[in-house]
């Protein structure tokens, strides 16, 4: 509800004081204090009471309007006039115009505020993005300040890495050659076997020949002898 203004309280007051004098009160407030209700004495006419609520000359006619009436000479004692309170109003209106004003700089805060909330987001992604960005940096520095021996770490793992496939040749070759010697001497050791197995077979063969003329010869001594007297007689 809206509060009075100080002008309407001191108007109020001397009316009050004037009531008190004539024991009825000069007017009443009606809609808060936006209006004021005045019911007409004898002898009032509209231009004093226009006059008495100091309401301008050029704005009679919507008064008049504003309370029905079509012939001012007609009207009685006791009629209510409904005269605007201009400074009730204009204070209300001020009161309206303050709480929008008000609404919207709550509205603009807020939106502030929020924006502020993303703008503090924003920078703190921002100081982690820069402190990332720095760590890669450091790190790239210190790569760049370790590229002297890592590069003659790659020249020492080339040269190691040739070498060893050097020597993976080497071997490969002499394991070839082992192969070959291998297959050579198995070659060789077979074609002696195979010598040798002739020579025993060879050499049974003569020791069967040999054991067959000893048996031979065995057989022929031990046949009987004819005697010696025989022999004679026979050549007489």
């Amino acid at each position: 509800m809206p509060r009075t203004h100080p002008t309407i309280i001191v108007l109020a007051l001397v009316v009050a004081a004037a009531s008190v004098a004539r024991a009825e009160p000069l007017f009443e407030l009606d809609d808060g204090g936006k209006t004021f209700v005045y019911r007409a004495r004898p002898g009032d006419h509209p231009g004093r009471i226009a006059e008495m609520f100091n309401v301008p000359v050029d704005d009679v006619p919507a008064l008049l309007r504003s309370n029905g009436i079509k012939d001012p000479t007609q009207i009685g004692a006791g009629f209510a006039y409904r005269i605007p309170n201009q400074a009730a109003r204009e204070l209300a209106d001020q009161l309206d115009t303050l709480r929008a004003e008000r609404d919207r700089l709550a509205k603009d805060t807020a939106a502030a505020t929020a924006r502020a909330d993303e703008a503090t987001r924003a920078a703190s992604a921002d100081r982690e993005a820069a402190a990332a960005a720095t760590a890669r940096a450091d790190r790239s520095q210190r790569l760049e300040s370790l590229w002297p021996y890592m590069q003659a770490a790659l020249v020492l793992f080339g040269i190691i890495a040739l070498a060893a496939i050097a020597i993976v040749r080497i071997a490969m070759r002499r394991q070839h050659q082992a192969e070959r010697y291998a297959k050579t001497l198995a070659s060789e050791l077979e074609d002696r076997r195979k010598a040798s197995l002739a020579e025993r077979q060879e050499s049974g063969r003569q020791v069967l020949d040999l054991e067959q003329r000893i048996r031979t010869l065995e057989t022929q001594l031990a046949a009987p002898r004819r005697p010696a007297t025989t022999t004679t007689s026979r050549a007489t």
